[in-house]
């Protein structure tokens, strides 16, 4: 089983500081972290690490960051026929992380938004071998849908991670075969104003919401965090509780919920055994910090499968 995912590389920098600083303030950090990251850089390793044989299309620039990401995807097994440097640089975030857990984030996207349809069509015959064809949108969305295009005129899956959020094209929309999105996005996407309401809210409403807002794909999830996932196929919805874990850093648990849930459909698995292995990829990045060292390997899941029990409904 093969995937192929629109990408995108963030070099992420994160600094620990005893508060968040006031404008004009200047704050002394107390420690740092450096992780290669970027949604769709995530998405291809997660992916890989669970054993799905994985193409990723990338745009990084001429520099240290970029050089050294593409040599770790080499060193990592995955191939960088299509990692392309760009002449801009490679995407560069930046992070103010509080005691308790409140942030401030800025982020360049460098090479990512020079990522087109160009890119995308010297890729076409890889995507049209893959059974999978993955998007987000650190990428830009002409990227994406071209990729879509190709993959579902080759009668492939495509899976979209709307994030950083905005509202997907109609014409996007109407490529995208499986939808993930967390709850203030469900939210937006389908016209709701109050967070908060129950998983079984969730499941009870999301069927007429969806058609409502004229969803017309075969599976959209909705993440619920610490309160489980919400997913909705052929008119009926589902829900799974989330894993009662020790949260760390929520930062890119949403990223291994995605790689958990394509791997498991990939694999033939029923939708409610893809969200439970879905949950446990995004537990087991939440419960440590960074993302880069902690998407999990198909062995690091089934043994947090094997000996964790779900949180009570």
């Amino acid at each position: 089983m093969r995937a192929f995912v629109v990408g995108a590389y963030v070099s992420a920098n994160f600094l620990f500081v005893p508060s968040l600083p006031r404008a004009g303030q200047t704050a002394a950090a107390t420690a740092y972290f450096h992780d290669h990251g970027g949604k769709g850089l995530n998405l291809a390793i997660g992916l890989h690490r669970l054993g799905v044989a994985t193409d990723l299309l990338l745009a990084v620039g001429d520099d240290p960051r970029g050089r050294e990401i593409t040599q770790l995807l080499r060193d990592m097994g995955l191939s960088t026929e299509h990692v392309h440097i760009a002449d801009a640089p490679s995407a560069f975030g930046i992070g103010l992380i509080a005691p308790d857990g409140a942030n401030l984030l800025a982020a360049y996207m460098g090479a990512n938004a020079l990522l087109g349809e160009t890119q995308v069509e010297q890729a076409r015959q890889t995507i049209e071998a893959a059974a999978y064809c993955l998007g987000q949108f650190e990428a830009p969305e002409p990227a994406v849908r071209a990729a879509f295009g190709i993959a579902k005129a080759a009668g492939r899956v495509t899976y979209l991670n709307p994030s950083p959020w905005r509202q997907p094209s109609d014409e996007l929309l109407a490529l995208t075969d499986i939808m993930v999105v967390n709850e203030p996005e469900a939210m937006d996407f389908l016209g709701l104003s109050e967070a908060g309401a129950p998983a079984e809210v969730w499941a009870r409403d999301l069927p007429e919401l969806a058609k409502r807002r004229g969803w017309r794909g075969e599976i959209l999830v909705v993440t619920l965090a610490e309160r489980g996932a919400v997913a909705l196929k052929g008119g009926a919805s589902i829900f799974v509780p989330a894993f009662a874990i020790d949260q760390v850093d929520a930062t890119g648990a949403g990223d291994g919920f995605g790689c958990g849930l394509v791997s498991a459909l990939a694999a033939g698995e029923s939708l409610e055994t893809a969200l439970r292995q879905a949950s446990a990829c995004g537990a087991l990045v939440a419960s440590r910090t960074g993302v880069f060292d902690t998407l999990p390997h198909a062995a690091d899941l089934q043994d947090f499968l094997s000996c964790r029990a779900t949180a009570p409904d």
